[in-house]
């Protein structure tokens, strides 16, 4: 992955995190993460399908330049949560 040559503050943490609330956002089980060098080939199970001939999995190659914009939008979801939460003081 180039991802790590661009970004001087990230890891396999960050980019695990972004991926899993992106496989909870889909409901995905049974998945599959493989590392290519353009990203990440993303493989999760739809448990609603059930029709005969119809794949039960999503496939999904996340690039990079993906992963970057999901990051940084799971950085302003955090930031304004924590802006709105009531003061105690």
């Amino acid at each position: 992955m180039k991802l790590f040559r661009r970004l001087e503050q990230s890891d396999y943490q960050d980019v695990l995190r972004v991926l899993g609330a992106f496989i909870d956002q889909n409901g995905y089980t049974d998945i599959r993460i493989i590392e290519t060098e353009d990203g990440v080939v993303l493989q999760g199970r739809v448990s609603d399908r059930t029709t005969l001939g119809e794949s039960s999995f999503d496939t999904f190659l996340i690039t990079d330049d993906d992963i970057l914009k999901m990051r940084q939008e799971a950085f302003e979801r955090r930031t304004q949560a924590t802006s709105h939460k009531p003061s105690l003081w």
